[in-house]
């Protein structure tokens, strides 16, 4: 607000004024938007978003034995360790991974799956044996028979090997495919689009009011879409699927243009071009194709079918205008809202109501003045400058 203000105050704005009254207010949200994404852009600048395993003086710090005989040991017990990690289930290993390497609590993890703690627990605990009894395997022991608080002393000790592993260099290179080298996060402002190049020639460019965040990792990409939505051009890459991650659905791809959008609990995929395969929290899966689209609800199903039409129809916000093919009215007015400084809020009693129709988002006003003509509705407009749509009598 204070640099908003001091650019203002620097400026003649008497002429502006005089003959702009009813653009002021969106002059002044302008300026103040634009100071708020060159402060981002020069926050993003300072701080490190790279983080490599090759710099010789990171390596140099983690380096506690220097013997290349220990070394040499250590490389072997590793592969053990990996060996033993691909012969797990999928689901089991991904959940110790996340368990002990992420860091993720085991609630979160047990959402995640859609399995209970107790799954979660004898997963970990499942992973843990296996990977106690390679080690022994490879000393040419037999793992001893252990329960209670000895089994917790061999899990203990287990895990404290490993992290003497990750502390070596030879055994970081071979853990780095679980750890990301590059993160990135971006989010946009209302009314505000914004394009981001990412590192492996992909790009995304962000509708208005989105947050998202990437993970590349060694063998995978990964995006996180918090809020808002996203259009995806992505480069293919055979050994490291790209894969988004909306609510609970999880959207993989190798190389396609696809757009992922996230509203009032559910997540709608619209396909340009490639294949995408569309996977929802209740594990149903379906794989659409160019000019195909879906939506899947939060902690369920689809919602119906997969509808088809045109490829370059997909996220039509992109080129200024969106699209409600019977959608209840509370929705619409949501979406419209990530363009507007002011919030919309429709009554409860009339939210179900249906909407069609192609809306320009730069005329946004006049589609919602038009409301009332087409639906038994009318306008109040709140005192902040906010609008209430009600019932009409």
């Amino acid at each position: 607000m204070q640099e908003t203000w001091l650019q203002l105050a620097e400026q003649d704005g008497s002429a502006f004024i005089l003959g702009h009254e009813d653009g002021l207010r969106a002059y002044v949200y302008t300026v103040a938007a634009n100071l708020e994404i060159d402060e981002r852009r020069h926050a993003s600048r300072s701080r490190e978003r790279f983080v490599t395993v090759d710099d010789p003086a990171s390596l140099d710090a983690l380096a506690t034995v220097p013997d290349i005989g220990h070394t040499h040991l250590t490389r072997e017990a590793l592969e053990h360790i990996g060996a033993a990690l691909d012969r797990l289930p999928r689901r089991t290993r991904d959940i110790f991974l996340a368990s002990r390497l992420d860091g993720a609590a085991r609630a979160d993890i047990a959402e995640r799956y859609g399995v209970s703690l107790k799954t979660v627990e004898r997963e970990i605990t499942t992973a843990a044996t296996r990977l106690e009894n390679a080690l022994y395997a490879r000393r040419g022991e037999t793992p001893p028979a252990a329960t209670g608080r000895a089994r917790r002393k061999n899990l203990s000790r287990l895990l404290g090997l490993a992290g003497a592993l990750l502390a070596l260099p030879a055994a970081w290179q071979g853990w780095r495919h679980l750890v990301p080298h590059w993160r990135g996060a971006w989010s946009t402002a209302s009314a505000r689009f914004d394009g981001q190049a990412l590192p492996d020639g992909s790009s995304v460019l962000l509708d208005s009011a989105t947050a998202i965040e990437f993970a590349y990792y060694a063998t995978r990409r990964v995006a996180t879409l918090r809020q808002g939505a996203a259009f995806f051009q992505v480069v293919r890459d055979a050994g490291r699927p790209f894969t988004v991650h909306a609510l609970d659905v999880r959207i993989t791809v190798l190389g396609t243009r696809f757009g992922v959008d996230v509203e009032a609990g559910q997540v709608r995929v619209d396909v340009e071009s490639g294949r995408v395969r569309v996977q929802a929290g209740d594990g149903s899966a379906r794989e659409l194709g160019a000019g195909e689209s879906l939506s899947v609800r939060e902690r369920g199903g689809f919602t119906a079918d997969v509808s088809h039409g045109q490829p370059g129809h997909a996220a039509p916000w992109r080129e200024g205008w969106l699209n409600f093919d019977d959608v209840p009215l509370e929705q619409a007015v949501q979406r419209l809202s990530r363009y507007t400084p002011h919030a919309i809020h429709v009554e409860p009693g009339i939210a179900g109501l249906r909407v069609y129709g192609r809306v320009s988002i730069a005329d946004s006003k006049a589609w919602l003045r038009q409301l009332p003509s087409i639906l038994p509705v009318r306008l109040v407009q709140e005192s902040d400058g906010g609008l209430r749509i009600v019932r009409r009598a």
